[in-house]
């Protein structure tokens, strides 16, 4: 079986150990933001769209992010 995919918008949070996305139903998912240029997401704050493989029940291993515009 391949982890799958997906996509989630929501509020980005930093937690005690790592990034937090909170999407819009009220579902936490623990971040990994190591990026493939060995560069992390530092600065990223607020609402964010991120799109990545579900490696556990709860984390998601980050392949892409982008910050969404305030309304």
């Amino acid at each position: 079986m391949s982890p799958t995919s997906i996509t989630i918008t929501g509020i980005l949070e930093a937690g005690a150990r790592g990034y937090l996305l909170r999407d819009d139903d009220g579902v936490i998912w623990r971040l990994y933001l190591q990026f493939v240029d060995e560069t992390t997401a530092n600065g990223l704050s607020g609402r964010v769209r991120g799109r990545g493989r579900i490696v556990e029940v709860d984390r998601i291993e980050v392949e892409y992010v982008e910050t969404q515009d305030s309304a």
